[in-house]
């Protein structure tokens, strides 16, 4: 828990210095170079590699694990040797995919950062293959905290380069480095290391057709993340690195209040598999807290968007460093705003989702992710016009869109009384509103200094207030959550 905390704060600091230290032209044109790893990130570095590889190792005896975790090794080796070789041949064309045709974004600047940046999935492949087998075996330290030392590696090479663009390529490639390397001592201690010249195991056709699934709810998403860059690159200067700082804010929202708690429900759902009553009633447990936690943090993105961006983006400053430039900060505070909304309904979704995998039903998670994907794209088309907010209004329709059809599919099949969740949810947005709407208007009459210490003042009176009065009108309309957190 430590080290996933530490590694939200030190990866907030690492994108705070990141807008600071470089004006928007590079930040703009970085968010849209690291773009091209994460499209295989996600299947070859995290989610989809160690969901699937994990469960096929721990069937194994020890000798036959690491020689499947070898032959997974080899294997990552040739397709990320391919696939670096393939973005240095092809940057020119995929950047020409990921910019609109009149982009304000530097095209040459661009195709360079691309081509420096792509060696990190590599990096950040095998890092997570080292997490994958420690984890699997319970070593759970270094996994926790390997993450951190990306964030300070990267972060240190920016504060020693700064303005310096393609030192910002190399810095988030060592980092990545740094994060696999962190790693090796425990893996070469426990015997676990890798071996070169397996490359081929039973197992590793299981890993692979388990990864089918993922691949396409991780294409879906990818090719989106492709539309939004090109709808963004046609925006003014800056549009692009303000979409990127709105996105911090509300995974950190969501990694906090939503995935958190989604993964210690995932594993008691897990044990109650077998007791349909009991499977339930952990599950409504589970949607209430994450509706507790996720609607007052949603409406205090919202509602508190400027004094949060210029809270995280403005402190350099102080300390006679750079800082964010004031289109970029505008810019950033009109994609925040709207995008608090969107914490309730995928916070939801996000436990919601796990009911399908942990019966291994993974067709449904796909098909509404597919479909999903076919209402984003549309929805960022048309609303594009209303600049970086309408793509952060698009992603606000599409979540509530999305966990209507998942409370429906999980509520039938789990039988749940869907008018009794909108009762309790609904206690719990009446409190959040009365406790963060009046508060944000009384904060909001008072004197306080302009810059950075009259938002952290506006953040601290206004957050902290409405988080209180939320707290005490919960308790007073019945809200078990509540009621369980005062007795404490």
């Amino acid at each position: 828990m430590l080290g996933t905390l530490a590694s939200r704060v030190t990866g907030l600091l690492r994108n705070s210095l990141l807008v600071q230290l470089f004006d928007s032209g590079v930040t703009d044109a970085f968010n849209v170079a690291v773009r091209l790893p994460n499209l295989f990130r996600e299947l070859l570095a995290e989610g989809a590699l160690t969901n699937s590889f994990i469960p096929a190792y721990k069937t194994l005896p020890p000798r036959e694990a690491k020689r499947l975790s070898s032959a997974l090794f080899s294997l990552l080796l040739v397709v990320n040797a391919f696939l670096l070789g393939v973005a240095v041949w092809a940057a020119p064309v995929v950047v020409g995919f990921l910019l609109a045709e009149n982009s304000t974004v530097d095209r040459a600047l661009t195709i360079t950062l691309t081509r420096a940046v792509f060696p990190f999935l590599g990096a950040i492949s095998f890092a997570a293959l080292a997490m994958g087998i420690l984890n699997a075996e319970e070593r759970f330290f270094a996994p926790a905290w390997a993450p951190v030392v990306l964030n300070v590696v990267t972060t240190a090479l920016m504060l020693l380069y700064p303005q310096q663009a393609p030192m910002l390529a190399v810095a988030f490639v060592l980092g990545g480095v740094a994060q696999l390397v962190f790693q090796l001592p425990p893996l070469a201690r426990a015997g676990l290391l890798p071996r070169l010249g397996v490359w081929w195991h039973p197992q590793l056709r299981s890993v692979l057709v388990l990864m089918v699934p993922f691949t396409f709810t991780t294409g879906a998403r990818q090719f989106l993340n492709v539309v939004s860059s090109r709808l963004l690159t046609g925006l003014p200067a800056g549009s692009v690195t303000a979409f990127s700082n709105a996105d911090l804010f509300l995974g950190l929202a969501l990694g906090l209040f939503s995935i958190s708690p989604a993964l210690a429900f995932y594993s008691r759902l897990a044990a109650q598999i077998g007791s349909p009553r009991e499977f339930r009633t952990t599950l409504l447990t589970g949607l209430r807290l994450i509706a507790f936690l996720t609607v007052p943090a949603g409406l205090l993105l919202t509602f508190y968007a400027e004094p949060a961006v210029v809270g995280v983006f403005t402190w350099l400053p102080l300390l006679g460093g750079g800082g964010m430039d004031g289109t970029t900060l505008a810019l950033s505070v009109s994609a925040l705003t709207p995008l608090g909304l969107a914490v309730f309904p995928v916070g939801l979704s996000t436990l919601l989702l796990r009911t399908f995998y942990v019966r291994r039903s993974v067709r449904v998670p796909v098909l509404v992710s597919v479909c999903a994907v076919a209402l984003n794209v549309p929805l960022y088309i048309l609303l594009a016009r209303l600049g970086v907010a309408g793509l952060s209004w698009a992603t606000v329709m599409v979540g509530w869109a999305q966990l209507g059809a998942l409370l429906y599919l999980v509520g039938r099949r789990e039988h749940l009384s869907l008018r009794e969740l909108a009762r309790d949810f609904g206690r719990v947005w009446l409190a959040a509103l009365l406790g963060v709407v009046p508060t944000w208007g009384l904060v909001g009459a008072l004197p306080l200094p302009e810059g950075w210490w009259g938002a952290v003042g506006t953040l601290l009176l206004g957050g902290g207030g409405g988080v209180v009065f939320y707290l005490v009108l919960c308790a007073r309309l019945g809200v078990p959550e509540a009621a369980r957190l005062w007795r404490r």
